[in-house]
């Protein structure tokens, strides 16, 4: 086998084996939210773009909803560049703990349930919770992230910046 035979089929062999690359963005549009404390300060726009919130505790620059206790409350946050997920982070900055279900939209807006459980994340810090599950098999353009805000009776349950991690390849 010649020199350049041999190279191209090593090369081959071992793309076969290569690890797509991770991919990361943040939100980048609020499809809908259940509801909103303001339109401005503590509106579902604060959850949009990379993290700026760096304190924890009740703060205008992050998403709350419009009552601190109540019923179960949501988020649908769309991203520029659809992938195939594997992960949403989602940054916590006051009633820590409160993610109790995330789903994947798909390309034709069909909802997956991709992770449901406890988030065992700790109050008194700004905490990026990570939700992992198999990688979807769809393309992903959005997440909505369900919370509840009665996991802490005596905050607000805030969402500073929601981010998607995946691949372009199945």
């Amino acid at each position: 086998m010649k020199r350049s035979a041999l190279f191209a089929a090593l090369l081959l062999a071992s793309s076969a084996f290569a690890q797509p690359t991770l991919l990361k963005q943040w939100a980048s549009s609020v499809l809908t939210r259940s509801s909103e404390y303001g339109k401005d300060t503590w509106g579902a726009k604060q959850a949009l773009g990379e993290p700026n919130t760096m304190t924890y505790g009740d703060n205008g620059t992050a998403w709350a909803a419009a009552t601190k206790n109540g019923v179960a409350q949501s988020i649908t946050v769309g991203f520029a560049k659809p992938m195939y997920a594997s992960a949403v982070l989602v940054r916590e900055t006051s009633g820590n703990g409160f993610v109790t279900r995330i789903f994947a939209v798909d390309m034709g807006n069909g909802l997956h349930q991709v992770w449901a459980g406890p988030d065992k994340t700790q109050p008194n810090y700004t905490v990026n919770f990570i939700a992992t599950f198999p990688k979807t098999a769809y393309l992903v353009k959005a997440v909505k992230v369900v919370i509840n805000p009665d996991h802490d009776q005596n905050a607000y349950e805030e969402i500073d910046a929601v981010q998607l991690q995946g691949t372009k390849e199945p």
